[in-house]
């Protein structure tokens, strides 16, 4: 695995925060394997911040309109703190090597009961072939 800076690793803990935080320490760590094994895979970049970063691909990161979009780190003080340091240890284990793939090696989710995304349906849903289902965890449906 490359190696990552602490700016990447910061921006990977808040996307993974930011992204399913409400969803608990499990659909936190899915999110996390996604964007991980996003970098260098086919059609996607091949750095940790463009991955993040990168045109539709997570909205609460680039998406000035997305709700989640201004969320900052909380403090220690906040009550979300707690959710924020499931992100870090989770995002820490996936760069250390010693947390499995709950997704195996899916690169795209949804929670189709809540996806307004055309896009999503018509190539990734409605693609079983190039984008077979990997994983159903909680609400979310993880494809290759």
């Amino acid at each position: 695995m490359e190696a990552y800076d602490q700016d990447d690793l910061n921006n990977a803990i808040l996307c993974v925060w930011k992204e399913a935080r409400g969803d608990g320490p499990t659909a936190m760590n899915a999110v996390a394997h996604v964007i991980f094994n996003r970098v260098g895979a086919p059609g996607f970049p091949n750095n940790l911040h463009d991955v993040i970063y990168g045109k539709n691909q997570f909205s609460s990161m680039s998406i000035s309109t997305d709700p989640e979009y201004n969320l900052v780190a909380p403090a220690a003080s906040d009550p979300q703190y707690p959710s924020y340091s499931d992100a870090t240890n989770i995002v820490n284990a996936i760069v250390a090597g010693t947390d499995g793939d709950p997704t195996n090696g899916a690169l795209y989710y949804a929670n189709l009961k809540e996806s307004t995304s055309g896009w999503f349906f018509r190539h990734i849903v409605n693609d079983p072939e190039n984008h077979p289902q990997r994983a159903t965890l909680g609400h979310q449906v993880f494809y290759a």
